[in-house]
């Protein structure tokens, strides 16, 4: 009776004693007898046309008896002969629609690869790399063989120089396929050459602006920037694997709530002994890269600990990336727990966090299934910058702590010591106008800090669209793009882009124009209800976000003042875009309209993080922008509040805003109504300049 092809392969993968058994203790002359008559099995099975049977033999004796070498070279002969008859037959099976089991080079290539994915996962990885290399002699056209065996150099054997070797000769193969990049990307981090591995990431993006590789790339190039500052925390105690088959139970073995011993053993997978490790240092910084100080297992997890030493009570950002699922302990309360596989990009997950006044204990556990798994790591400050006055130190040693305090102490009083010298050194010339003189002194800072941040954000904001639009123009010249579909959507991103640095320099030259007294505004007669409709509908249009929610509450179908239409609608939509900005995850926001007094009212309010007090008091200031803490690394020009005081106060009405931290904010627009009706109140309009 013959064996269906599935059966050969259930048999082959799952069966240890078929195919995948270990390395041989059997005496040569046997060994060469068992091969001989697998050889001759696999011939007869030939001749009945079982062909694929007939594989399994040769496969059997090329994988399972190394030493026979006269009877591996008449195997890889017989399988060499065997391909290229299949190769003869598709072409003419191509002719009329096959059958599966018609499928002979299918099942041929199939059937191989099945075996190296298994050798790969068993962390079998001669046998694996065996077989891609058998793979790649007879289909020499496909890549993909050559990019698995990097892979297995890089997370296998953990050896980046011969894994940039076989992704340099897939690119050679097939230039067209973005995650090529990213791998030989990832192999020059793990050999530390990071100026190469950012040209990859970099070359990535341009060759494949849409392409969501090259995105993850240059998330990747984040991380490999962060190095090179010494940003990213390194210097951790690591401890496993760990078995973690069923996931759970592991608590029962290492309860990570108790106190950590860092001199205990530990069983963990497959019964080994295992200790805490330490194979950082002080000065190591970038991504944790447990693949190469743990051999990767399937179900396993691994645990990292230190220690962070913070002067006072605190409250900070953790932000943190992982390959694989991902928890956190902050002093033994959990503050971060992802369960999915990823790639790692640093920064990924960001949670906030309370630190205690000394020694804070950070326990992270990662878990694997093949191939890579670890993590980034860093913490920032109250302000967003990185936390200088935190000491990170897995051992608590003491002495360097004080040293480290001390140093930092010492260089802060001389830091507030200069200052002092400085202005002690004006008191004493110019004791006459000291009030004036400090006033002067404290707004020029403050004057040149926020022209420093207005150049820095409109630097941005022009940047990212002209790199945008060279990146495509550019494509469509290099590429010479002949699909037409293709064509329009580059010359559709083209033309957005275009129209973003158009709004953003009429924006400038918009307050430009107000702050000299320009006659700018069209007085109309406008129903500020509808207005107020149509600026919601415009900003949902534009954001396209599925988690924001607008919603209108007029007290009256309509409400009319004598106003610019186009400048008021601005006005709100800038309300509108704050809110949306800092509001965070829950991105509700309400738009109410109402009259009162002879007097119309437009609130915009959020459920945001709210702002500060301080913050209050010069928010309608040019060029200053809010430290809200939802806030951070939010691009702007610290223009759009301003241009709104300044429009509202030109058609004899008042701008305001109340909130609370943590409450959210109300922004208030109060305009005189008018008692005529009509007017242009049904046009609708969206020119926002």
């Amino acid at each position: 009776m013959k064996f269906c092809f599935a059966c050969i392969l259930a048999l082959t993968l799952f069966c240890p004693a078929f195919c995948l058994s270990a390395e041989s203790t059997i005496p040569l002359a046997e060994e060469a007898k068992l091969a001989q008559a697998h050889l001759e099995a696999g011939l007869a099975l030939e001749k009945e046309g079982r062909e694929t049977e007939a594989t399994a033999e040769y496969l059997k004796i090329i994988i399972n008896y190394p030493e026979a070498e006269d009877a591996g070279k008449k195997a890889e002969e017989r399988l060499s002969g065997l391909y290229e008859k299949f190769s003869v037959q598709i072409k003419e099976f191509e002719k009329y629609r096959p059958s599966d089991r018609e499928k002979k080079p299918v099942v041929f290539f199939a059937y191989i690869k099945g075996l190296y994915e298994n050798y790969r996962n068993m962390g079998q990885y001669d046998k694996a790399v065996y077989l891609l290399e058998k793979l790649y002699d007879m289909d020499s056209e496909n890549a993909s063989y050559l990019s698995d065996m990097g892979n297995i150099y890089l997370e296998g054997y953990n050896d980046p120089d011969k894994a940039i070797s076989h992704f340099k000769k897939a690119l050679k193969l097939n230039s067209n396929n973005p995650k090529a990049y990213i791998d030989l990307g990832k192999a020059y981090e793990k050999k530390g050459d990071f100026e190469n591995a950012l040209a990859t990431y970099v070359k990535a993006a341009e060759t494949f602006p849409a392409s969501t590789w090259a995105i993850y790339g240059l998330k990747r190039a984040e991380g490999v920037r962060l190095t090179k500052e010494r940003k990213l925390i390194k210097d951790w105690y690591v401890l496993g694997p760990f078995d973690n088959i069923e996931k759970d139970g592991l608590e029962k073995v290492f309860p990570p709530e108790n106190e950590v011993d860092i001199r205990a053993t530990y069983k963990g997978k497959n019964g080994a002994r295992i200790r805490w490790v330490r194979p950082f240092g002080y000065e190591a910084s970038g991504y944790v890269d447990l693949n190469r100080l743990i051999t990767p297992n399937d179900y396993a997890v691994a645990f990292a600990l230190t220690y962070v030493y913070s002067p006072n009570n605190k409250k900070v950002e953790l932000l943190t990336g992982s390959d694989k699922g991902i928890c956190i302990w902050v002093n033994d309360k959990v503050v971060l727990k992802k369960n999915l596989e990823r790639s790692a990009e640093a920064d990924e997950d960001r949670v906030s966090v309370s630190l205690k006044r000394g020694w804070n204990k950070v326990l992270v556990k990662v878990s694997d299934t093949w191939g890579a798994w670890g993590f980034y790591f860093r913490i920032l400050g109250p302000r967003g910058n990185t936390a200088e006055d935190l000491i990170y130190d897995p051992e608590k040693n003491e002495n360097r702590r004080k040293k480290m305090s001390g140093a930092f102490i010492k260089r802060k009083r001389l830091k507030v010591t200069g200052t002092l010298l400085i202005y002690t050194g004006a008191l004493f010339i110019f004791v006459v106008g000291l009030s004036f003189m400090i006033s002067n002194i404290v707004n020029r800072i403050e004057i040149n800090r926020m022209k420093e941040d207005f150049i820095s954000s409109v630097s941005h904001e022009l940047k990212t669209p002209i790199a945008a639009i060279k990146i495509f123009a550019e494509t469509l010249k290099r590429r010479g793009i002949k699909e037409e579909k293709e064509k329009q959507e580059y010359y559709g991103m083209i033309i957005k882009e275009s129209d973003r640095l158009t709004g953003f320099i009429n924006k400038v030259l918009n307050f430009s124009r107000l702050e000299k007294g320009g006659e700018i505004f069209e007085f109309k007669n406008t129903d500020i209800v509808r207005l107020a409709r149509d600026a919601a509908e415009i900003y949902k249009s534009e954001v396209q976000d599925e988690k924001l929610e607008v919603r209108l509450d007029a007290k009256k179908d309509s409400i009319f003042a004598k106003i610019d239409r186009d400048a008021v609608l601005q006005v709100i939509l800038n309300l509108i875009d704050n809110a949306y900005k800092y509001s965070g995850e829950k991105k509700d926001i309400t738009i109410t309209v109402n009259e009162s007094g002879g007097k119309a009212f437009i609130e915009v309010i959020d459920k945001g993080p709210g702002i500060a007090s301080d913050d209050l008091k010069k928010i309608f200031d040019k060029f200053y922008r809010a430290k809200r803490a939802d806030g951070k690394g939010k691009k702007g020009s610290g223009l759009g509040l301003a241009f709104s005081k300044g429009v509202v106060t030109a058609h004899g009405g008042k701008i305001s805003v109340e909130s609370k931290l943590g409450k959210g904010s109300r922004f208030t627009i109060t305009l005189k109504i008018s008692r005529e009706g009509g007017g242009d109140a049904a046009e609708n309009i969206d020119n926002r300049g």
